[in-house]
């Protein structure tokens, strides 16, 4: 009876593990085959077994740190997590510190796990290619096979740069110490691969069914890795990578040619729209069905787990008008929270011209008295502060939960409290209201940690995906995440992905203003009328794809500060901001009373018009500072100890004998 052999051999962090078809056990010595294992050439001339296997590749290459965590979000100055010490999902200081070193991982990227699924992707490519299956079938699978190879390898090299690139199954026979590509060697047979994909699915007629890979979803994604290939190339031209012995991060092609590619891919697909309201995307059980939906990963409460925004991303304590009868808890503990930085993106209507502005420079906040300092800091005050909230481009609504919006029906009860009490502490003791860290008045002087720190410490919360109007029969909310999904590719990104390469390559500007400008009057903003393309192609992209997979913000600051040779990306140099929102609460000799969060009126004797300002959060607590100050952080470093003696392995710029407690 033929077998199929287990590799044990642990070379390369697990390049080489068993083929996951399982082990083939030794023929029943009465000659009765287990009625659970199939031999190996008829487990390949079966289409469901074939089938069943490419398909438990969309298990093994789900996008690295996304989910209800939005871990890569919380590496970009759109969002901070909590600092409780015991989640590891959330906020990742000591990578936001840059606390790591050649010899001290900083525990993020794919490694073993991908060479893993790459050998499993050959082994699948080889036997399909040779099994006798029906040929449209085959193509399928083809097709599909070389997209997740091309999607493995585009994965990993976002965190090292450049990896080796193994083109076969390797056996136990193979020499697996094998040394890195060159970045643009990798980038090409990612692009070839996905040129496979497009090939093979050309040689098929069955239609995807929604959720898996198709030709669209092998274009889009080529348009995607192009961008990155071409920022690449620019940050080889301008040298940006000196310390690279080996030329591991030179280009011979020029970036032209990866944004044509990028241009081309983008241009052929077809068929799509973008969904009429922004907000349906993430809260309709049929978003996949969208007009817009590319490549969705559904999501059913009872057939898949890890991705519960509703539970996760919102206040904790009690609800605004508990009693002693009905003590209702939000019980959303989470660390995802929107920055300041995030939330001035969002553009405001000026309600005496009608024109789009920064929200600060309206007319109906410079009634409030709101300035901005040198330092970039906005201040005001009036009791009808929350008008800053008003009239926002429409991704704020369905991306942001602030002071004053409602988790459920517009009733009292189910207002987002995030102002701070901030009454006279030296006479009395006062409380900040619920739905914040800043439990006490005197917490201004420090962010919280620990659990404190899983309710909102930039005074927002995140809304995008969350299903706010599931009720329990007593009137609390019901947590549990609705039917919904989240897209690993929608259309909306391929318009923004053509628009960057057509603004690179020239001669396209109209092109690419009326593809932005797409973008824009969805969100109900008017046509772009300034000259800076890309500056507002950057901004509508951190606007659209905000807390999405695969969390394009980090990655998106990273590539085009390659581009542009920058040695210090700002953005991630630089501490997140919160807002500060002062108020008088309702006082109370009853202990207890002041937990409710009541706003004081007018007529309170003890009553003053509530004050806001924005802050550093690094301000408060120096573990929510950032670092990018060296080309180092571009990639994370090889740990010598994980690859002692595989002297093929070039260390990352920046990293040989670099110690972060220098």
């Amino acid at each position: 009876m033929k077998t199929i052999k287990n590799l044990s051999k642990n070379i390369l962090g697990g390049m080489l593990f068993a083929s996951a078809l399982g082990v083939m056990t030794a023929c029943d010595p009465l000659g009765v085959e287990p009625t659970s294992q199939v031999e190996e050439s008829q487990f390949w001339a079966n289409p469901q077994l074939a089938r069943a296997y490419v398909d438990d590749l969309y298990l093994r290459t789900g996008e690295s740190y996304s989910g209800q965590s939005f871990q890569s979000e919380q590496w970009s100055d759109n969002c901070l997590g909590n600092l409780q010490t015991d989640w590891s999902t959330y906020r990742q200081y000591g990578f936001y510190l840059r606390q790591y070193d050649e010899q001290t991982s900083p525990g993020i990227g794919p490694w073993s796990g991908s060479y893993q699924t790459i050998r499993r992707i050959y082994v699948g490519i080889d036997n399909i290619s040779n099994a006798g299956l029906e040929e449209n079938l085959k193509n399928q699978l083809l097709a599909e096979s070389h997209f997740f190879l091309a999607f493995v390898y585009f994965d990993m090299i976002k965190y090292w740069g450049t990896v080796p690139y193994v083109d076969k199954a390797l056996n136990l026979n193979d020499d697996t110490f094998l040394p890195r590509e060159k970045r643009e060697v990798v980038f090409d047979n990612i692009l070839a691969n996905l040129d496979k994909s497009i090939e093979y699915f050309g040689q098929t007629t069955l239609k995807p069914e929604v959720g898996r890979v198709s030709k669209d979803v092998a274009n889009a994604y080529k348009s995607r890795v192009a961008l990155y290939a071409a920022c690449a190339a620019e940050a080889s031209a301008k040298n940006l990578f000196s310390d690279d012995a080996a030329g591991l991060f030179k280009f011979e092609k020029g970036a032209t040619t990866y944004y044509q590619l990028a241009y081309n891919a983008a241009n052929a697909v077809t068929g799509y729209d973008l969904e009429p309201e922004y907000e349906t995307l993430f809260t309709s059980p049929t978003a996949h069905t969208s007009v817009e939906s590319i490549w969705p990963v559904m999501f059913k409460k009872d057939q898949r787990s890890g991705f519960n925004p509703t539970e996760n991303c919102g206040p904790n304590e009690y609800y605004y008008t508990s009693t002693g009868e009905k003590n209702w808890d939000w019980e959303c503990r989470g660390g995802t929270f929107p920055t300041q930085d995030l939330v001035d993106c969002y553009l405001m209507k000026d309600e005496a011209t009608g024109k789009w502005m920064n929200w600060w420079e309206t007319s109906q906040m410079q009634a409030l008295g709101v300035t901005k300092n040198a330092d970039g800091e906005i201040t005001g005050s009036g009791e009808d502060y929350r008008k800053m909230f008003e009239n926002r481009d429409k991704r704020f609504y369905a991306t942001i939960q602030y002071d004053g919006s409602y988790r459920g029906p517009e009733e009292e009860m189910y207002i987002i409290q995030t102002w701070i009490d901030d009454s006279d502490p030296e006479n009395t003791l006062k409380y900040s209201a619920l739905h914040t860290g800043m439990r006490y008045v005197d917490s201004d002087e420090y962010a919280p940690t620990g659990y404190g720190s899983e309710q909102t410490i930039t005074s927002y919360y995140l809304k995008k995906y969350s299903q706010l109007d599931v009720f329990n029969e007593d009137g609390s909310i019901n947590k549990d995440q609705k039917q919904t999904c989240y897209f690993n590719i929608r259309y909306a990104e391929v318009l923004l992905n053509k628009a960057e390469a057509a603004i690179k390559l020239g001669g396209k500007d109209a092109e690419a203003k009326s593809l932005i400008n797409q973008i824009r009057n969805r969100a109900g903003l008017d046509d772009f009328t300034g000259s800076d393309l890309m500056t507002e192609l950057k901004l509508q992209r951190r606007l659209e794809l905000a807390f999405e997979c695969p969390g394009h913000r980090y990655f998106d600051l990273l590539r085009w500060g390659e581009s542009e040779g920058k040695t210090v990306i700002e953005e991630l140099n630089t501490p997140s901001r919160g807002l500060w929102i002062s108020r008088k609460g309702v006082e109370s000799t009853e202990y207890g009373v002041g937990l409710m969060g009541y706003p004081a009126t007018p007529d309170d004797p003890n009553y003053f018009v509530p004050t806001f300002k924005t802050y550093k959060v690094d301000e408060l607590n120096s573990y929510y500072d950032r670092k990018f100050d060296n080309v180092r952080y571009y990639f994370i470093p090889f740990n010598k100890t994980t690859f002692s003696g595989y002297d093929q392995i070039q260390q990352n710029p920046g990293w040989s004998n670099f110690y972060y407690n220098d």
